[in-house]
């Protein structure tokens, strides 16, 4: 839990001439600015709460939106796992995600809207380094908290003033023990004004800047206290430090601090233009402490805690309105950037699902189409397979039982021992058989796809998955459900048991049924000819016993399997990828509406911080604005104004590299958008909303930018796709 503890400034009690801050004295000319920070800080609260419910609204409007996608599905798919409940699912998932970032924007600007009246200084540092010191120092404390930096009391955040500041008093960054400390720093940030990052002479460590890398991100202004240590509760180094501060701070020990500080903020931190602050942390406590009341004067004095109010003073007096206005606009602007940017990448996500989705379908779509025109001939070739045997022996079989009064039932048997039945049951298991083994196997291979998908974009995950594919091929699972099973044949063919062969030879087939005509005359002919007559009748009811089993498999399969099946596969599919579609779009919709809240808050930053250096320039003169925030922002210049002065004054004040674009041709635009580097118009090449721009190779790193953040920029601020290409000086003139 927090600690928070706002004592009386123990410079400002007469009664307490031992406090380090003694010849401190508060100036008029001081506590005017603060007052100043203050009054601008609420009124650009204001704008950012404005900013905030703005972008509530939004959420809002793409909750309904998405919520609209997925009712209009209807709810009674059956192949694939209700399109509708998987798109509500998907609605849930991204409401979540969209409340929950949110959430921790309005706590955050909730957190700002309690300290509008106080400039901030947070204290960050790793274990150790001497916070706990001067904060005992600061406060008058008993020292119980020095030394006891592993332990978890001095990983919660504490809170104090001093000379009207407010000071938060972190855990130290080797102290962080996973997300909630990290988000806890993070919080605590947001709400700052100014960063003081205390390192320590005793191990200035790449791992307490390696720390600050992701607090660096936030762009908040720092100021480096190198706490010198050195034990003066041992007489010989109190003595020598009394007489002489220069024994602690040697110009030669402290010029190597400062070099590795210098490294190691410009390797891990990206700065170059630092500034450092050497103090004693410990002078400064025994200063307040009664055994050495005699040289408090001095322990302050030398302490040079002095320096660094006096620095703070300086950062108020000349900067404070501009960091209040990036604490409160800026740090609104990052909050609904993360939101803006969570929007643009799930949409990209859903987007991917869906084009991935109807791939593989449309795969699937091929294979069943050539799966139904095989089964409607498989059950064609079957059949004259079938009846084959019986077609086979019809001659045969005539010339043995034509003459006998149970040919009928003798035929019959033959005919039954087809087991028409049996073989009906057994192609429908088979069809089913092929069809299960190739939708589990096209579940196996998306299920694979998905895993290798999602490992290989595994370095930037997003907060939800859009569409699990072992949940969704429901006719997949067990191949019941939604398969027919081996269905009661019977009612696919034109009369019931009509493979049973009654009937079929009568009236002139059987000898019994000529009667004695037959006796007279010539036999042999008038027997010929009935064999003959019973041959071809046989063979056409064989012919239609042929048709007949056919016909019913095919209309069995097409009622079970094609109708039923392949028709729902197509649209509930069609239903989910065109749904998710429609999500995608509104996503894309909702992160251009929060990034032009975003981008209105760039440019509320650039014009305030403009009117606080003396470099005022109407709102309405900036068009576009994009940001790298912490590193460069580049807008477009209205109505062809150009103001370098602007720029410049504003860039240093708010720690980015500040440039402005004037109006000009397009090919213009683009050469002067990849500034710091020199391009020139003429190697700029306009085709199809994309740029190719040459530059000489010793320009590329500058065009690119770290990370290529310079290009990106550039692209995002005229709207044009920017490929730059190295080239060889004297490539061009």
């Amino acid at each position: 839990m927090n600690e928070k503890r706002d004592l009386p400034n123990p410079r400002d009690d007469p009664a307490n001439r031992s406090g380090p801050s003694r010849s401190m004295g508060r100036s008029e000319g001081y506590h005017r600015a603060l007052d100043e920070c203050a009054r601008v800080a609420r009124e650009e609260f204001g704008v950012a709460n404005q900013a905030f419910h703005d972008a509530e609204e939004i959420g809002t409007r793409l909750k309904i939106a998405v919520r609209s996608v997925a009712r209009r599905a209807p709810a009674d798919g059956t192949a694939v796992e209700d399109a509708r409940a998987r798109l509500q699912e998907l609605e849930t998932k991204l409401e979540k995600t969209l409340s929950n970032s949110l959430r921790k924007a309005g706590l955050a600007l909730h957190a700002k809207q309690g300290a509008l009246n106080r400039f901030t200084v947070t204290l960050f540092g790793r274990t150790m380094a001497g916070k706990s010191t001067i904060r005992e120092a600061l406060t008058c404390g008993d020292g119980a908290t020095i030394g006891k930096g592993a332990q978890r009391t001095t990983r919660d955040v504490r809170e104090y003033t001093w000379n009207s500041l407010r000071i938060i008093d972190t855990p130290g960054i080797g102290a962080y023990e996973g997300d909630e400390d990290r988000a806890q720093a993070l919080s605590v940030i947001d709400e700052t004004d100014v960063v003081l990052f205390l390192v320590s002479s005793d191990g200035i460590q790449e791992e307490s800047f390696k720390g600050m890398q992701e607090l660096r991100q936030q762009n908040k202004p720092l100021l480096f206290v190198l706490n010198v240590k050195r034990d003066l509760e041992k007489a010989v180094n109190m003595r020598r430090f009394l007489k002489d501060p220069r024994s602690v701070f040697d110009d030669n020990e402290l010029r190597g601090h400062f070099d590795r500080i210098h490294k190691l903020a410009g390797e891990y931190l990206g700065m170059r233009d630092i500034r450092i602050i050497p103090i004693h942390a410990q002078a400064a406590y025994l200063s307040t402490r009664p055994e050495h009341e005699e040289h408090a004067g001095l322990l302050v004095e030398h302490c040079r805690l002095g320096d660094l109010l006096d620095e703070l003073k300086s950062e108020v007096a000349r900067r404070g309105n501009v960091r209040r206005v990036q604490t409160i606009v800026d740090g609104t602007q990052v909050s609904l950037l993360d939101l803006q940017e969570e929007l643009a990448e799930q949409a990209k996500t859903v987007r991917r699902a869906a084009q991935y989705l109807e791939d593989k379908f449309s795969e699937l779509d091929i294979w069943l189409d050539g799966f139904v025109r095989a089964t409607n001939v498989r059950a064609e070739t079957e059949a004259a397979q079938l009846v084959q045997p019986l077609r086979a022996s019809v001659s045969s079989f005539i010339d043995e039982n034509i003459e006998r009064d149970d040919v009928g039932h003798r035929w019959g048997r033959k005919v039954k021992a087809l087991d028409i039945e049996g073989w009906l049951e057994r192609q429908q298991t088979a069809i089913l058989d092929e069809l299960r083994g190739r939708l589990v196997e096209f579940s196996r291979e998306m299920s694979v796809e998905t895993k290798l998908i999602g490992e290989f974009n595994s370095t930037k995950p997003s907060q939800f998955d859009p569409w699990d594919v072992k949940r969704s091929l429901r006719w997949v699972s067990a191949a019941g459900g939604a398969l027919a099973g081996v269905a009661a044949v019977a009612g696919y063919f034109g009369a019931a048991n009509f493979w049973n062969p009654v009937g079929w030879i009568a009236g002139g087939v059987s000898v019994i049924a000529l009667g004695l005509s037959w006796l007279f005359g010539d036999r042999e002919k008038k027997l010929q000819r009935q064999k003959a007559k019973a041959t071809s009748q046989l063979r056409e009811n064989i012919d239609q016993l042929e048709h007949e089993v056919a016909s019913g498999l095919k209309k069995w399969f097409y009622d079970s399997v094609t109708s039923r099946l392949v028709r729902a596969i197509r649209k509930d599919t069609k239903q989910l990828y065109n749904g998710m579609r429609d999500v995608s779009r509104s996503l894309d919709d909702g992160a251009r509406e929060v990034g032009a809240i975003v981008e209105g808050l760039n440019r509320r930053l650039l014009v305030r911080a403009g009117q606080f250096v003396g470099a005022s320039v109407d709102e309405t003169c900036i068009g576009r604005v994009v940001r790298d925030p912490g590193v460069r922002a580049k807008f477009l210049w209205r109505d062809s104004i150009d103001n370098p002065v602007f720029c410049k004054q504003v860039g240093l004040a708010i720690g980015e590299w500040v440039d402005g674009i004037s109006e000009g041709a397009i090919v213009q635009k683009v050469a002067w958008s990849l500034r710091p580097a020199s391009v020139s118009p003429t190697r700029v090449s306009i085709s199809a909303q994309a740029a190719v721009v040459r530059v000489p190779q010793q320009e590329v790193g500058r065009a690119i930018g770290r990370r290529g953040s310079n290009v990106s920029l550039a692209s995002r601020l005229v709207g044009v796709r920017i490929k730059v290409i190295g080239e060889e000086s004297n490539t061009h003139g």
